[in-house]
């Protein structure tokens, strides 16, 4: 019968890694590596996969407070080996799925993400291909290749597995590759821009034409606009309004304190709810205001309920853009 060691050993041994970094250098030696090098690496790894799932999912990347739990859950790796030869760190989630093992998971798309962004620096493509990528994925890699900054680690490898039709992809991190990320950073950036708030402030000074958009939730934005605007804009003031343009992004930002104005439109009064609180409408009138249809199944609306988490992530992102 075999001893509890010996059943753990073997559970260990079916785990596949859904991520591996094999690391060169002339201080890493068979299957060992420093504990500052293999703490700096797993954490700077650990903050590129979160920062990439961010990204995925359409969130902040470079934002004050946690990572959100659901993706905390879905893509903490921890180390689960560490292969002779050239020294290989393994790793797999933290609470891998036991249900489906094959069901497509947001670790391996992020994985596989990454890889594909380091390999485009290495192939020194330029362009609109830099700018899909989320400064905070940036700056995480940028702090993973910081490694080979040492005379100890000239190379880390990211390589991630071979999945159903994806192909495995390894894509090395060097020198050279984290000044490409640096130079990057450093470099501003033109993003599209959707705002929708109360249009508070205008100036409409010759070549210094200036608005301000101050949305529900986040600090006010200042807004430049063309002569052609100068009639919408005024009649918006006070007013909400959709503003949609192109700003520029500072250097490790993610939001930018000029937006150049290409459209702005009104949006249906914020203030209407209070002249209808003494009101006292029916569901029906409510519903009608609202555009809102009765639903045709009740399975419908179990599919649509917020679970506590999705709540929680809510009101902490709230907060966040509050400070």
């Amino acid at each position: 019968m075999d001893s509890p060691t010996a059943k753990k050993k073997r559970n260990v041994k079916r785990r596949r890694s859904v991520l591996q970094l094999k690391v060169h250098g002339p201080g890493v030696r068979d299957g060992t590596l420093s504990v500052p090098d293999l703490i700096k690496i797993c954490q700077e790894m650990q903050n590129a996969i979160s920062r990439q799932a961010e990204a995925i999912e359409g969130r902040k990347t470079i934002h004050p407070g946690p990572i959100a739990q659901t993706i905390q859950r879905e893509c903490t790796l921890e180390l689960i080996g560490i292969k002779k030869g050239t020294t290989t760190l393994q790793f797999d989630v933290a609470k891998p799925q036991q249900l489906f093992e094959d069901a497509p998971s947001l670790v391996a798309e992020v994985v596989a993400e990454l890889a594909s962004t380091i390999k485009t620096f290495n192939n020194g493509l330029s362009g609109d291909l830099y700018n899909e990528v989320a400064p905070g994925v940036l700056n995480s890699l940028h702090n993973l290749g910081g490694v080979t900054a040492n005379h100890r680690i000239s190379r880390i490898d990211w390589i991630s597995p071979r999945k159903g039709d994806r192909k495995r992809i390894s894509a090395p991190l060097t020198k050279i590759v984290t000044g490409k990320i640096a130079a990057k950073l450093s470099r501003p950036r033109l993003v599209p821009v959707v705002i929708e708030g109360i249009l508070d402030m205008a100036d409409f000074k010759p070549n210094d034409r200036k608005c301000r958009i101050d949305p529900a939730l986040g600090t006010a934005t200042t807004c430049e606009f063309d002569e052609d605007l100068e009639n919408t804009v005024y009649s918006l003031l006070r007013k909400p309004a959709k503003v949609t343009g192109a700003g520029m992004l500072r250097p490790y930002g993610e939001k930018p304190d000029v937006i150049r104005i290409h459209t702005i439109n009104p949006l249906p009064s914020l203030e209407l709810g209070r002249e209808m609180f003494y009101a006292s409408p029916s569901i029906q009138d409510l519903a009608a205001a609202q555009n809102v249809k009765p639903l045709k199944s009740a399975a419908d609306l179990a599919t649509k309920m917020p679970t506590d988490e999705d709540v929680d992530t809510m009101i902490e992102e709230i907060y966040n853009s509050r400070k």
